[in-house]
């Protein structure tokens, strides 16, 4: 008689050490891919840095790069949504500090660290990064002439520059770098002025950031 080998089943449970042990693994992989994942702001960081940086070297200039510790925070969204982001922004604060520009001007990259700086110096927390992007992108397809360009900087001009205090020129979107300063959503301050004017960058900073503290005497 033939004999029958039989194999001897061990029925798997499941025990709490067990599931504890597996949503431990699972939640160190999570977390070991999100600190893997460079935040909003580190992407942002390394993006000024590489344009500065990229200058430095095709120009032999040395503009100091962006610490990790700084005050800038961009303006997100397409064209319209920054725009709208921005005055709204305004409007939720009493000061707000906005450096406009594009990455790929020269002034504009020279003076980030200056105006990081100065915002430090003068205990500002935030200044936001407004990019020249419609602007930039206008030109390098060409369209800076058409009506359809000019329509809609008059547009953005508009939102831009309501609240205005009578004082203070009038913000043109199609000239850049500026430095704005917003009080309750009205400009207060912009740096284009009369192109014969001789101030420096510092000068321009200094009153920029010294309103808050001039107006609260």
């Amino acid at each position: 008689m033939a004999s029958k080998s039989r194999r001897n089943k061990v029925s798997f449970k499941w025990t709490k050490e067990l599931i504890f042990l597996i949503v431990f693994i699972v939640g160190m992989i999570t977390l070991t891919v999100v600190l893997a994942i460079p935040s909003n702001a580190k992407r942002t960081l390394s993006k000024y840095n590489e344009a500065i940086t990229a200058y430095n070297t095709e120009k032999s200039t040395s503009y100091s790069t962006i610490p990790s510790e700084n005050v800038f925070e961009e303006i997100s969204g397409g064209y319209d949504k920054q725009v709208s982001n921005l005055m709204s922004i305004a409007k939720e604060n009493e000061y707000t500090y906005v450096f406009y520009g594009s990455l790929t001007n020269e002034t504009f990259l020279e003076q980030m660290s200056t105006v990081n700086t100065f915002a430090q110096n003068y205990d500002v927390k935030k200044v936001y990064v407004f990019l020249a992007n419609y602007v930039v992108d206008s030109e390098t397809e060409g369209e800076t002439s058409t009506s359809t360009y000019n329509n809609k900087i008059k547009e953005y001009n508009n939102i831009l520059n309501e609240g205005r205090n009578a004082d203070c020129k009038e913000f043109d979107m199609s000239s850049y770098p500026a430095f704005l300063v917003y009080k309750n959503g009205g400009l207060l301050f912009n740096t284009q002025v009369d192109e014969n004017n001789e101030y420096t960058w510092a000068q321009y900073l200094n009153k920029a950031f010294g309103l808050e503290k001039k107006e609260s005497k």
